[in-house]
């Protein structure tokens, strides 16, 4: 009797199940899902225009915007899209124009091909997307210790700001840094239009530090993570010192941004340090670099030894940590709720890299015997 009774229970659920899943096609929830993300891309680029659980948001818009590219939404995906709505509706406006609290890099002049005119219905981005950066700024200008520019992860088709951007910035921003998120370009943009934005970025940094009262501006850090780690490496090989965007768009036009040097101080790619295949020792100006990896990481599983060797013989400082428990894409290492588990070793990272931009920027200064512990001859 009671193994009739639980069929006859599933089989009532199934059919109500489906009858929720029929008042919603395939069509109409991959429909509703484009809607909405469309509508999420004016918010999720603008954290200081919003009051409200920011951070829960965007963890639902990264996850649903992968999900649009890469296997699209079906009738069972309706509450998750609402769910999303929900807490984009639940935000609260601050500003008049979102666009208003960030810096676009680029003017109508940007150093790319034509504008791409497919692919945007699966893009992170809305087509009228402009690179740009979201600043964070301590009070006093005047003591300043430098400028990061933090890029997130997130190959060639995502920015993953929840870990990888808009915590780093508080985090650097707290310890004395003026930080700026970078929305760089990726998919439908070429692989080279990201590069060129970080030292757009750099340059932008430089050039307008009067106008805007950033402090420090000869001080300036790029911080990326996996991709956006892959975009300094390129950055530094490619974009550095007064080498200008026209020498990978020819018929690029050069502007006042891009006489500043594009000149990093120093270079902290994280999970993101690979041999690009560039000639790193070309630039005559390659800055400290550090960076930390995950032992379980497989990006970097069949390649630590590879990525080292690369590392030595590069004309410049280098720290390279392997924090033996964790995996990719843990950001500061500290978790991020309903997205990402943190990783005790890899939590140390941030604090080390600060004692690294100390002593190699001339903030600490710190003695060093190199030959300490003598080798036996």
């Amino acid at each position: 009797m009671k193994k009739w009774a639980t069929l006859i229970l599933a089989a009532l659920l199934a059919l109500g199940a489906c009858s929720v899943y029929a008042e919603h096609t395939d069509e109409d929830v991959q429909k509703m899902a484009e809607e909405e993300l469309k509508l999420c891309r004016e918010v999720a680029f603008y954290p200081h225009a919003f009051e409200g659980d920011f951070q829960q948001f965007y963890v639902d818009f990264h996850t649903l915007s992968r999900q649009l590219r890469s296997s699209g939404f079906k009738a069972e995906d309706y509450d998750k899209v609402a769910e999303l709505t929900r807490k984009r509706e639940a935000l609260t406006q601050i500003v008049d124009d979102p666009k208003s609290t960030v810096w676009e890099i680029w003017g109508e002049n940007m150093a790319s091909e034509p504008k791409p005119t497919e692919g945007w219905e699966v893009s992170y981005d809305n087509e009228d997307f402009a690179p740009n950066l979201c600043p964070y700024l301590i009070e006093d200008q005047q003591n300043v210790k430098g400028n990061v520019i933090v890029i997130g992860g997130g190959g060639s088709t995502h920015r993953n700001n929840v870990v990888e951007g808009y915590p780093v910035a508080e985090f650097f921003n707290k310890n004395g840094y003026n930080a700026f998120v970078l929305q760089r370009r990726v998919l439908p943009y070429a692989g080279e239009d990201a590069i060129l934005d970080v030292a757009r970025a750099v340059r932008y940094i430089r050039h307008y530090a009067d106008e805007k009262g950033i402090g420090n501006p000869e001080v300036v850090i790029g911080c990326g993570f996996s991709a956006g780690g892959m975009n300094i490496i390129g950055a530094m090989a490619l974009q550095y010192g007064h080498v200008t965007p026209d020498a990978i768009y020819s018929d690029y036009v050069c502007d006042e941004v891009d006489q500043e040097s594009a000149d990093l101080s120093a270079a902290l790619p994280i999970y993101g340090c690979l041999d690009m295949g560039y000639d790193m020792n070309a630039n005559p100006n390659l800055p400290p670099i550090f960076t930390v990896v995950g032992q379980k990481d497989p990006l970097f599983k069949n390649s630590v030894g590879q990525s080292l060797t690369w590392l030595m013989s590069l004309d410049t400082d280098v720290c390279y940590i392997v924090a033996p428990d964790a995996g990719h894409g843990f950001g500061l290492g500290n978790g991020t709720p309903n997205y990402v588990n943190a990783f005790s070793m890899a939590q140390e990272w941030p604090e080390l890299a600060l004692k690294f931009l100390d002593t190699r920027l001339g903030y600490e200064e710190k003695e060093v015997d190199v030959n300490a512990v003598a080798l036996p001859t």
